[in-house]
C-alpha cells in the first residue's frame, strides 16, 4: 500500500469526526523469550492516564501487517529496551512520514531505546552507531533537566499551551530531579546537531559528566522523544522480595506523578488531533486490555506477553 492509498484510507476511516473518542496508539513489543514477546504494563498504563488506549504491533511485523496498524491508529509508540532498530519501525516511520506530510498529524513518541530510534531514523543512518555513543553512567540516575532556548517556545514543554495549563512544567523538571534514567547509551549534543528538524529540548550530565540529549521534537511535525522515563513514576513500584531494597530508584511524589500525567496527556492529545475514530474492531487488532496475560518480573515489573 503507498502513502497516498493510506492517506485517502485513514480519511476514509475516521469520516465521521468525533467530538469525544479515545485515541489508539500502537505500542511494539519486543523479544521476551523463544515463545513471546512483551509489553511493560507501564507504558499501557502510562498511555490509558494520559487519555489514549493502546495495541500491539510485533517486533518483526511485515509491511503488511504495519499497512494494517497505521491505518487503524492514531500514533505510535516505541519503548524502552536494549534491541536494535527493527524492520518493522524502519518501515512504519517512512509511511508516517508521508501521512504527516500529506496533512494527517499522526504522532510518534520515543523513550529511552524508542527516543534513540527515532533520533536514528530521523538521522537517516544506515549505521545508528555513528552517532549513538555508549558507555555512559546513567543507570539509575534520577535528574532534572537542562532545557534549551528551544524548550520555551516547543510543543512538548511550552508554558503557555493549552495543555499545561495551570503548571509550569519547565519550572518543575528544572527543579526538581525526578526524571529516571537507565541507559549507558546516548547522543552527545554535538552528534545530533546536522540532523534535519531534530530540535534538542534539554540535555544532562551522566555521573561523569558527560553531556546527553534527554528530549527533542521534530521541527514540524508530532514527532517526540525522551531519554527519561516518565512512564516508571506513577506505575512501577516494588522492592526486591529477599533484600526489601528497591529495583530500582523510581521516584513517586507527586511531582514526579504530575509531570508523568502531563507528558502522557500531551502526547494522547497529539494523537487525538487526527480527529478520527480510526480503529476498526473488524481489522484483526486488538485493543491491549485485561484479556492479555500478565507477568511480573523482577518483583515490581508487570509485563504482557503475547505468543509469537
Amino acid at each position: 500500500m503507498n502513502v497516498q492509498q493510506l492517506a485517502l484510507l485513514a480519511i476514509c476511516l475516521g469520516s465521521a469526526l468525533a467530538t469525544n473518542y479515545t485515541p489508539v496508539i500502537a505500542v511494539i513489543s519486543h523479544p521476551y523469550n523463544a515463545t513471546h514477546e512483551a509489553i511493560p504494563g507501564s507504558y499501557v498504563k502510562y498511555l490509558e492516564m494520559g487519555g489514549a488506549r493502546s495495541l500491539r504491533f510485533p517486533f518483526n511485523a511485515s509491511d503488511a501487517y504495519m499497512d494494517n496498524v497505521l491505518a487503524n491508529t492514531d500514533g505510535m509508540f516505541f519503548i524502552g529496551g536494549g534491541e536494535s532498530l527493527p524492520a518493522s519501525a524502519k518501515y512504519a516511520y517512512s509511511v508516517i512520514s508521508g501521512l504527516q506530510d500529506a496533512g494527517l498529524p499522526y504522532a510518534m513518541w520515543g523513550t529511552c531505546n524508542g527516543f534513540q530510534w527515532l533520533t536514528e531514523l530521523m538521522a537517516g543512518h544506515e549505521k545508528p552507531n555513528d552517532i549513538l555513543g555508549s558507555g555512559y553512567d546513567a543507570e539509575e540516575l534520577n535528574l532534572a533537566l537542562n532545557f534549551t532556548g528551544d524548550a520555551k517556545v516547543s510543543r512538548l514543554f511550552n508554558p503557555i499551551s493549552d495543555y499545561y495549563e495551570g503548571i509550569d512544567l519547565i519550572g518543575l523538571l528544572t527543579d526538581n530531579a525526578v526524571t529516571l534514567n537507565l541507559h549507558t547509551y546516548g547522543f552527545d549534543p554535538k552528534d545530533v546537531e546536522d540532523i534535519p528538524d531534530y530540535t534538542v529540548l534539554s540535555t544532562n550530565l551522566d555521573r561523569n559528566g558527560r553531556e546527553f540529549v534527554s528530549s527533542f521534537e521534530h521541527a514540524t511535525r508530532p514527532i517526540y522523544g525522551t531519554q527519561f522515563h516518565p512512564e516508571k513514576n506513577p506505575f512501577e513500584y516494588g522492592a526486591d522480595s529477599k533484600t526489601g531494597v528497591p529495583v530500582e530508584p523510581t521516584i513517586h511524589t507527586g511531582l514526579a506523578v504530575r509531570h508523568s500525567f502531563e507528558l502522557a496527556r500531551f502526547f494522547a492529545g497529539e494523537a487525538a488531533k487526527t480527529g478520527m475514530n480510526r480503529w476498526d474492531p473488524s481489522s484483526g487488532l486488538e485493543i491491549i486490555y485485561k484479556d492479555h496475560a500478565i507477568i511480573i518480573e523482577n518483583d515490581y515489573e508487570e509485563k504482557y506477553l503475547f505468543a509469537i
